[in-house]
C-alpha cells in the first residue's frame, strides 16, 4: 500500500513542478502567477462536481477570500 502512495506523490509533485517551470518559461512569471491564482477555484468546482460537497457558510467565507486575493494578484499582474 505504501508504494502506490509514494508513486502518486512522486508523479503528482514532479508533474506540478515540471508544468509550473514550463509555464514560467513559456508564459513568463506574471501570466503564470495569474493562472496559478485561479487554481483554488478549479479545486472548489471539482469538489462540487465530483465529491458533491455541500455549500456552507465557511465555504462562502473562504470563496470570498479567494476571490479578493485572486483579484489583487491578477490586477497586479496585468497592470
Amino acid at each position: 500500500m505504501l508504494l502506490p502512495v509514494l508513486l502518486l506523490g512522486f508523479v503528482a509533485y514532479g508533474l506540478s513542478i515540471f508544468t509550473y517551470v514550463r509555464a514560467q518559461k513559456t508564459l513568463g512569471a506574471a501570466k503564470t502567477s495569474a493562472f496559478y491564482a485561479i487554481a483554488p477555484f478549479a479545486g472548489a468546482f471539482l469538489s462540487f462536481v465530483l465529491l458533491r460537497e455541500p455549500l456552507t457558510v465557511n465555504f462562502g467565507v473562504a470563496l470570498s477570500g479567494m476571490t479578493v486575493g485572486t483579484y489583487f494578484v491578477i490586477r497586479d499582474t496585468l497592470s
